[in-house]
């Protein structure tokens, strides 16, 4: 028999090593209502969803969602600490062509 969403949502959990109890303070939901939305004693809902995933970054919505493919995405972590590094040294690029042009005004000023 498949598992549903509910109970591949526990063993990704489990997986991780996480407790609904700190998920849900890490969420900011309430560890009532996910807890029962997990246990499927409640419908499970599309923000419980999207909160999961997006905490979650390499878990993949596909194995969650349809139970196809891996837990894990194969382009996850690694993807993702690239474009973080990519993105603060944009910012970083961004600050000192601002610094420079700062300091070239300063110059002529002089």
């Amino acid at each position: 028999m498949e598992k549903t969403v509910p109970q591949r949502i526990k063993e990704y959990l489990t997986h991780k090593r996480v407790s609904v109890n700190s998920l849900s303070k890490s969420l900011n939901l309430t560890q009532t209502t996910l807890s029962r939305q997990f246990n499927g004693s409640v419908t499970l809902s599309v923000d419980a969803l999207l909160a999961l995933v997006q905490h979650f970054p390499e878990l993949s919505a596909e194995w969650l969602l349809r139970g196809e493919g891996t837990m894990e995405r194969t382009d996850g972590p690694a993807d993702l600490e690239l474009k973080a590094v990519c993105l603060e040294q944009a910012r970083e690029i961004y600050r000192l062509k601002q610094r420079l042009a700062e300091l070239e005004g300063e110059k002529k000023l002089a």
